[in-house]
């Protein structure tokens, strides 16, 4: 008889059901997590309640630290009780970008707990090369951090910044609040955040932001080029909107690097003053995307897990919610509907 275990299924649009299921079978190469902290993810908030999914039944959930459970006939690097995270996205091999390394372009990857069941449940398969020991002074919840302080690494790694230059961030949600720790660790000298929430920006204070401004009661681009005589030498954009995005071409100085990180999933028509400032200044607009480079996961995740467990980077002061997972489609409602403030939201399987 199939072992069972509690999960968080998404049967469609908005229904969201905790239920027992089996546990996954292993294959050969597949290692079993018993998940201790699964973080939701702003894209698992359309997935589930807005847009929809790529398939149902889907078990959600692909930030995520745990302990390996079991081991499939061919692994051997692993064992029971090892300390791990979970590189979610799994890569075809075969397109043009994996043939070049290029893993987080991949044309036909799938993610766990996207295209196959994920860490909304107590325990989930994942295949071995996704799987990473950390160290024992990372506690798990703040390694439930790692992939999305993953996505800040990225961004900045390709905004080349230089030491003492000055960096802003729009958008102080949960990826915004990593990558201005990130802009530090890069060796930015002024870190600027923007948002709308006051208690964000007071966060933002607290993880080494130098200057905050509250897109409410101030002009943002007139405030940041006056600020930095001119515009930001780096704009990181994180909020995924079209105003920010439009603001963050206008607040960066001529030469200066703009990185999209958040995804608006709307247009962006740019106002004449908007491409002018472009043209002239001859900005440098760079896409960001997942955190993957080769050698698989890459760069991002080595330096992720050994900035958190060295405290350079925090995640903890982020987290505003510590929910079980039976609660998990009344908090995904919430989230979408803004009726509940929020941070980072972790579905906790500690055991009492």
């Amino acid at each position: 008889m199939d072992k069972k275990m509690k999960a968080a299924v998404l049967h469609a649009l908005g229904r969201i059901e905790t239920e027992w299921v089996p546990v996954p079978r292993l294959g050969a190469e597949d290692v079993l997590i018993q998940v201790v902290y699964c973080g939701i993810c702003g894209s698992d908030i359309p997935r589930a309640m807005i847009s929809g999914a790529r398939k149902y039944p889907l078990i959600l959930g692909h930030e995520f630290a745990g302990r390996v459970a079991e081991c499939g006939q061919a692994v051997t690097e692993f064992e029971p009780g090892d300390r791990v995270v979970v590189a979610p996205l799994i890569p075809c091999g075969r397109c043009r970008y994996c043939r070049a390394s290029e893993f987080g372009l991949c044309e036909h990857y799938t993610i766990i707990g996207t295209g196959c069941d994920g860490a909304f449940a107590e325990y989930v398969k994942v295949p071995r090369q996704h799987v990473l020991k950390i160290p024992d002074e990372l506690d798990l919840e703040t390694a439930a951090g790692v992939e999305p302080a993953t996505i800040g690494y990225h961004g900045l790694q390709k905004a080349q910044i230089l030491p003492g230059e000055t960096v802003v961030v729009m958008g102080c949600g949960p990826i915004g609040q990593l990558t201005l720790q990130w802009a530090k660790v890069f060796g930015a000298s002024t870190v600027i955040a923007v948002d709308i929430f006051a208690e964000k920006l007071e966060l933002a204070k607290q993880l080494g932001a130098d200057i905050t401004i509250d897109a409410r009661a101030s002009d943002v681009v007139a405030t940041i080029r006056e600020l930095t005589d001119g515009g930001a030498d780096v704009v990181a954009e994180t909020a995924g909107s079209r105003i920010t995005q439009q603001q963050s071409i206008l607040a960066a100085r001529k030469k200066g690097r703009v990185v999209f990180l958040g995804i608006s999933h709307a247009s962006l028509p740019l106002e004449e003053a908007t491409v002018e400032h472009l043209l002239r200044g001859e900005i440098k607009v760079q896409g960001s995307w997942n955190s993957y480079t080769a050698p698989y996961p890459g760069i991002a995740w080595q330096a992720t897990v050994d900035f958190l467990t060295k405290g350079t980077i925090q995640f903890k002061p982020l987290i505003s919610h510590r929910i079980a997972v039976e609660e998990a489609g009344t908090y995904l409602k919430g989230m979408a509907e803004r009726t509940l403030a929020f941070n980072k939201v972790l579905l906790s399987f500690v055991r009492q």
